[in-house]
């Protein structure tokens, strides 16, 4: 089964081979079973739901960051503070969604007893799509925001060199029958990895969307990679970029954005191992009965969201989207169809796969669905979160 893509087909593939694939990769490294297992899924999810520069294009970076020590595979969490709303752990450099989904797990049950919960992660690694942790909390009846801080890519409104980050930002509610109102955005009019993958494919970057080292515009993606991306709604965007950073990294003590590193796998240049890119996170969990009716709470975010949905579209429209709708429809599409995946990154799964004596995932046939294999015979969790 395969995906059109302009005039080109993108072959498919099934969301618990992938899964699978990913996870044994990941264990390779030393990486304790359930976390490898944790951030497999996070990396296909991301695939699955059409946010492919969080998905498997990472899985090889991820690879060479453990196998060189910059992130530890075997990481000893360590509570730092704890209150009966509040909690702060140290990630001890592992990644951030091992960590990040038992830190949802453990505000949840704080929220159920105080209404609401906030917790911090300091010496954390990169921790994916933001998304993956806010979905979580909201099919289990919570309101949730994660975030993180992260190097400085972004020029600040009116400045000329990247200063700020572009601070990546979740949030999501509680439905009538799933989550809603699921928005994962960074501060950025585009995430480095996208400008790279513009570069990777020889495109031009729209207009407006990122400046060379001279703070000149540019849609030359490898200036951009030098130079900084611009933020998303001016002003607005470099100011919310400063709220989540006091959040992520100022309230936690983790690195500020001016102390972050990056690894160099989202830059023009040769990646930095020894390079400090641990930063900070941030979780707040809301439970939607704190005033005593989660129904209705979960009626009214189906209610919004609807109302937009609702909405006459404008000249060359089909209809109107909420936040959330585009992925959970690509996700779908994914667990019938399989997960759409581009050349250079199944050739990445490819070479793993040769280098580490394993098999790598096959693209599956026009007349195989996803839903027919590996995913039903295995018992792999197809819900989206």
């Amino acid at each position: 089964m395969n995906a059109t893509v302009g005039t080109s087909e993108v072959p498919r593939y099934d969301l618990g081979v992938l899964s699978d694939f990913a996870r044994d990769v990941l264990q390779t490294t030393r990486m304790r079973p359930d976390d490898a297992r944790l951030l497999a899924r996070s990396l296909v999810e991301a695939d699955a739901t059409g946010v492919a520069t969080h998905g498997l294009t990472r899985l090889s970076a991820y690879v060479a960051q453990l196998r060189a020590g910059q992130v530890n595979p075997v990481p000893q969490e360590e509570i730092l503070s704890e209150t009966q709303s509040a909690v702060l752990v140290d990630a001890d450099r592992g990644f951030g969604v091992p960590v990040g989904v038992r830190m949802i797990d453990r505000l949840m049950a704080k929220a159920r007893e105080t209404g609401v919960a906030f917790g911090g992660v300091t010496r954390v690694a990169h921790f994916g799509a933001a998304a993956f942790f806010t979905r979580r909390a909201a099919q289990h009846g919570f309101v949730a925001f994660a975030m993180s801080s992260t190097s400085p890519s972004v020029v600040p409104f009116g400045g000329r060199g990247p200063r700020i980050g572009n601070s990546p930002m979740s949030f999501a509610a509680p439905g009538v029958e799933e989550p809603e109102l699921v928005m994962d955005m960074a501060q950025s009019v585009s995430s480095r990895g996208r400008i790279k993958v513009f570069a990777t494919e020889g495109r031009k970057l729209p207009v407006g969307w990122a400046v060379d080292r001279d703070g000149l515009p540019t849609q030359d993606p490898t200036a951009a990679l030098a130079g900084g991306v611009l933020p998303s709604g001016g002003h607005k965007g470099a100011a919310l970029s400063l709220v989540v950073e006091m959040l992520a990294s100022g309230l936690t003590g983790a690195h500020l954005t001016r102390d972050i590193r990056h690894a160099g796998f989202t830059s023009a240049g040769t990646p930095d191992f020894d390079a400090d890119v641990t930063v900070g996170n941030a979780f707040l969990v809301l439970d939607a009965a704190v005033f005593g009716d989660s129904t209705a709470v979960r009626r009214r975010a189906t209610d919004i969201a609807e109302h937009v949905r609702r909405s006459e579209p404008a000249r060359d429209v089909d209809r109107v989207l909420a936040p959330g709708d585009p992925e959970r429809a690509r996700f779908a599409k994914a667990t019938e169809f399989g997960v759409p995946l581009p050349p250079g990154t199944a050739h990445d799964l490819q070479s793993l796969a040769d280098e580490l004596g394993l098999a790598a995932p096959l693209p599956l046939n026009d007349d195989q669905g996803a839903a027919d294999g590996h995913r039903r015979a295995h018992g792999t969790d197809a819900a989206l979160g």
